[in-house]
């Protein structure tokens, strides 16, 4: 069975490449201060998610759950 033909839960596929989130929990990236740092969704893999962060200039994977998706009027700070 190929990955592209995994079943997964709506909740799971919420996101998609291209979008804008922000990150709701504090992170060791981030010295384990809270974060609401915008970045883009480089790659989908339920139910994680491969983010470029603009705060840390890095790549980062994370559960989905724990990112939110913002406009981009939002993610201006407008």
């Amino acid at each position: 069975m190929r990955h592209d033909d995994w079943e997964f839960l709506p909740e799971e596929k919420k996101l998609k490449t291209g979008d804008l989130v922000r990150r709701m929990i504090a992170t060791h990236y981030t010295d384990n201060r809270h974060s609401d740092a915008v970045g883009v969704v480089l790659k989908v893999f339920p139910p994680l998610a491969q983010v470029y962060f603009y705060d840390t200039n890095q790549e980062e994977t994370w559960n989905q759950k724990v990112l939110e998706i913002v406009s981009k009027l939002e993610a201006r700070g407008e």
